[in-house]
């Protein structure tokens, strides 16, 4: 299924460049030629996890108005505070992927992989409605 999800090669949200694939230990994340910026698919792992194993230098934005949208579904991408208070990304409301600009990576890699032990984080309330979706699709 992930093969027929990455056929197109999407262009990036912030600049409208090519996202190229980059493998990362255990993810395959897209990253924009022309501003850095990091895309995660919601299936790849934990955000901060994923963007600590990308190697990319950060860009001046060259970002363009208008509606930020997903390069997986064409939804409209949302602002959020990565776990309520982290630094702001963009996330597709439908696919639930992640859009990082180059200049906030350092930030989302800094906060460090989710913490097991805690709990009701909105990434994992995310995550955890999107499994309660599936599950009900299968009932």
């Amino acid at each position: 299924m992930s093969e027929q999800y990455r056929l197109a090669s999407p262009q990036c949200p912030l600049c409208s460049g090519l996202l190229q694939e980059k493998p990362t230990p255990g993810a395959l994340v897209d990253v924009c030629a022309d501003c850095h910026a990091v895309w995660i698919d919601w299936f790849d792992g934990d955000v901060s996890t994923v963007a600590a194993a990308v190697d990319v230098r950060p860009a001046v934005s060259q970002a363009k108005p208008g509606d930020r949208i997903c390069p997986r579904c064409k939804d409209v991408l949302a602002p959020e505070h990565l776990r309520g208070q982290g630094p702001e990304i963009l996330r597709c409301p439908s696919c639930a992927g992640v859009l990082i600009a180059s200049t906030q990576l350092a930030e989302v890699v800094a906060l460090g992989p989710v913490d097991d032990t805690t709990q009701d984080t909105p990434e994992e309330g995310l995550f955890r409605r999107m499994l309660n979706a599936i599950r009900s699709l299968g009932a």
